[in-house]
């Protein structure tokens, strides 16, 4: 980032992985936060963010909350039509000039990368609509009402991870700085990008190059500062699932794998048909199908299946690799409840980050009297 755009920011999607641990880490490795909800901001300040190092996303932020970002410094993107008007209520109640917010784009990105998003030729859920005209009302609204917009925010979610994309969503923004003669203070490019260890996806350096060369007809570098939000390209590849066979047993053709692990720990929407893994096992190699499956009473709880893998037996372990993203922060309290973390330190050692969850925890903050 900083060879490409000095001064650039970056900040963590903590929707992505949530973990105490890992938000916290992210703090004095100079990353600064991403956050959507009220739960999510409050998070992040107490795990060390200070608020002008947030940047405050979403649709659903409430009142109190945006009054508190607002207050704080915080880089706030609004994407709502609740949230216009309660910026310039708060503007009205504070001096001139001191509430400074960005504004959520939502452009026809399809018409431009068909198939590339996950939205679609249905269009994107978030922002204010350009071709449409809501983004020039939202403007209008904010500047009459004493709310200065000092930024703009384009996050998309890219299927193709292609840089198209992020080019077409810089384009939207060189279009609406001009035809708005904006000032900004930063430009939110989002995340979506990157691809880990996956020698098929650009690099960091090929997406931030290709955003940077459409973005400088309209800004300065050195006067507006560029935000990438990652998440996945940041959690997904440290974290492993390690977990172990409990039984093995033939049914009709194959062999039914029962594991301590569950499509819950990693696949919630029970999508997915295979992972990157490893077997710790002393097994011989078999021909017969191993269905590997979860510990829940779900039938379907069925993860992958192995072929002319190692004949695995009770004790046996089953790996899961680089499954940090959008697992923990899914898992539900679904029959085993939260699993044990660990973080490797620098010196190999492993420390306990969050220890498994019992029925203790569960139960607090509930109130089961019956009278």
């Amino acid at each position: 980032m900083a060879d490409v755009w000095p001064g650039g920011i970056v900040s963590y999607s903590v929707k992505t992985n949530s973990l105490p641990w890992v938000v916290a880490w992210m703090e004095p490795a100079g990353v600064w936060a991403e956050v959507v909800s009220d739960d999510e901001y409050e998070l992040a300040t107490a795990l060390g963010h200070t608020p002008e190092r947030i940047v405050f996303n979403g649709p659903v932020k409430s009142r109190a909350a945006l009054a508190r970002a607002i207050d704080g410094g915080s880089l706030i993107n609004l994407d709502s039509q609740r949230e216009l008007r309660w910026a310039t209520e708060l503007a009205a109640e504070r001096p001139a000039g001191s509430v400074k917010v960005g504004v959520r784009v939502n452009w026809n990105v399809d018409a431009e990368c068909p198939g590339a998003t996950a939205s679609g030729p249905d269009g994107l859920r978030f922002g204010f609509h350009v071709e449409g005209g809501d983004l020039t009302e939202a403007l209008q609204y904010l500047a009459a009402g004493g709310v200065e917009v000092v930024g703009l925010h384009l996050h998309v979610t890219s299927l193709s991870r292609g840089i198209d994309v992020y080019r077409s969503a810089a384009r939207t923004a060189v279009g609406v700085i001009r035809d708005h003669a904006l000032r900004l203070d930063y430009l939110d490019i989002g995340g979506g990008f990157f691809g880990g260890d996956n020698p098929d996806f650009p690099t960091p350096t090929q997406y931030l190059t290709a955003i940077r060369d459409v973005l400088v007809d309209a800004v300065d570098p050195a006067v507006t500062r560029l935000i990438i939000e990652p998440g996945a390209a940041l959690i997904a590849v440290p974290v492993d699932f390690h977990t172990s066979v409990i039984d093995a047993k033939q049914v009709q053709d194959h062999v039914i794998v029962v594991t301590d692990g569950s499509r819950t720990n990693l696949d919630t929407f029970f999508r997915k048909t295979g992972y990157a893994h490893d077997l710790i096992t002393a097994g011989e190699p078999t021909a017969t199908p191993q269905v590997i499956s979860g510990f829940t009473c779900l039938d379907n709880d069925r993860l992958m299946t192995l072929v002319d893998a190692p004949r695995l037996r009770e004790g046996d372990q089953v790996i899961y690799l680089r499954v940090g993203s959008y697992t923990m922060a899914f898992n539900p309290l679904f029959i085993n409840y939260l699993p044990a973390v660990y973080a490797r330190r620098d010196d190999g050692r492993l420390q306990l980050v969050r220890r498994r969850w019992t029925a203790a925890d569960y139960l607090a903050g509930n109130d089961w009297s019956l009278s």
